[in-house]
């Protein structure tokens, strides 16, 4: 499979978690495009709007048609998604009848981070399965590696 992989990540545990995920899928012979999203400027996360509305990403956003798989991350910034992740979700093209499985990374609750990602990817068309919230202070501790091992297989074992 051709598998797209995109992330935001402001800390770098977001950007740990999809690595993981990209080295997974990689060791199964998958195809994998690894994406940061990164934002043009790169200011503190509340100086961002939190609607994601008006802000500008430093790469042109791909077209998904010749992916057949996507995983999108984000960490969670006041119980929703950075505003980045929230830009870049509303850009995405070639979204309708594509499988995702979302993550989110974070130190404390998670909200509603992957219900408003996956309500983005619902009104487009994508076809959502699998997700993964990975609670964490510092570093990726055996267990939360493990369960994003997990996650990254069978993601794609139950492609909705």
């Amino acid at each position: 499979m051709k598998i797209f992989v995109a992330f935001y990540s402001k800390s770098g545990t977001t950007k740990r978690v999809a690595e993981e995920i990209a080295g997974v899928l990689t060791k199964k012979k998958h195809a994998v495009k690894l994406h940061e999203i990164v934002p043009v400027e790169n200011l503190k996360a509340a100086r961002y709007p939190k609607d994601g509305k008006g802000i500008r990403l430093a790469e042109p956003i791909l077209e998904l048609a010749s992916f057949d798989f996507v995983f999108v991350g984000t960490p969670v910034w006041g119980f929703c998604p950075a505003s980045p992740t929230l830009t870049f979700l509303r850009q995405l093209k070639g979204v309708k009848g594509k499988p995702f499985a979302l993550f989110s990374t974070c130190t404390g609750l998670p909200g509603t981070t992957i219900k408003r990602m996956a309500n983005i990817l619902a009104t487009k068309g994508a076809k959502i399965g699998e997700s993964l919230t990975v609670k964490s202070i510092f570093e990726l501790d055996r267990d939360a590696v493990n369960s994003i091992r997990k996650f990254a297989e069978n993601a794609l074992l139950k492609v909705p």
